[in-house]
């Protein structure tokens, strides 16, 4: 009897237990993820190289349609960012050096030299990748966060025919058309530049013909076709990975940024090398 009144007394309070400590994330899952994000973009970039050489080709008004409305977007920001660039940059600071030597005709040089190698694809790329990219980002990502990819895909739909391989191809052709705009506008930037500094404009661009070569414009279209192929193949993977809702599309656009001007400037850096040890000439200026 004593032993059953002591059982019913107050329950023992118990000390709470510690909550296992969250196990540290290791490097090699990191990489690991990394490197299993880089394998997807590779397949994707062969998956739309291959949408393009096989039929059927009935997206190509997609195309059409995606490359006029990104030009739209891109040709006020990217002329107003070059003509910026080039008149403050090579311009102003080039000229004073130019007028110390008592050489102010020369400013042409820095211009053709300068924008076709240089900083016209560079910013007409920001531009694009900033504008266009996250346009696309964020309109594959809102697709895939509302379930319309897994809807298409269903009905039978090829998402990488249909959406991807079309917007890849308009920042392509989207791309050298910007930046012939950007040049045009660099010379006029060039042409105020040797104006301030009381040069004449006959010399600036007898100068900005010298050092304006063939080969030099046909590296400059072929790393501005590239620049627009990176920018749609980065944009699109983001955007159709995207998961999480408005967040998850929001992060996946600045990450499509971030990942799009890395590419763009280990690859021009890359193809400058490239393109300067197979054209030694190229080195120096004219």
């Amino acid at each position: 009897m004593t032993e059953l009144v002591e059982n019913l007394g107050p329950p023992a309070v118990r000390e709470p237990e510690e909550a296992p400590a969250p196990a540290p994330r290791r490097r090699d899952s990191w990489l690991s993820a990394y490197i299993e994000e880089l394998g997807a973009l590779v397949l994707l970039s062969l998956a739309v190289l291959r949408r393009w050489t096989t039929p059927p080709v009935a997206w190509w008004r997609e195309a059409v349609d995606q490359a006029w409305i990104a030009l739209r977007r891109c040709m006020i920001p990217g002329v107003i960012s070059v003509f910026a660039f080039a008149y403050g940059a090579p311009g102003i600071e080039g000229g004073v050096i130019s007028s110390t030597l008592g050489a102010t005709d020369r400013i042409g040089v820095f211009f053709s030299v300068g924008a076709t190698r240089e900083f016209v694809p560079w910013v007409t790329g920001m531009v694009v990748a900033g504008v266009a990219g996250t346009a696309i980002t964020a309109d594959l990502g809102a697709r895939r966060t509302r379930d319309e990819l897994d809807a298409l895909a269903v009905m039978g739909v090829d998402i990488t025919r249909f959406l991807v391989a079309p917007r890849v191809l308009a920042l392509m052709l989207v791309m050298p058309i910007a930046n012939a705009f950007g040049l045009v506008f660099t010379a006029v930037a060039g042409v105020l530049a040797e104006l301030t500094y009381e040069g004449t404009v006959a010399g600036y661009l007898e100068t900005f013909q010298v050092g304006f070569t063939a080969v030099d414009l046909a590296a400059n279209v072929i790393k501005t076709v590239t620049f627009g192929f990176l920018i749609g193949l980065v944009c699109s993977f983001k955007g159709i990975r995207a998961s999480g809702g408005p967040e998850g599309v929001g992060r996946a656009v600045n990450q499509a940024v971030v990942m799009a001007f890395v590419a763009l400037w280990v690859f021009n850096f890359a193809f400058n090398a490239t393109y300067q040890a197979l054209f030694p000439t190229a080195v120096g200026l004219r």
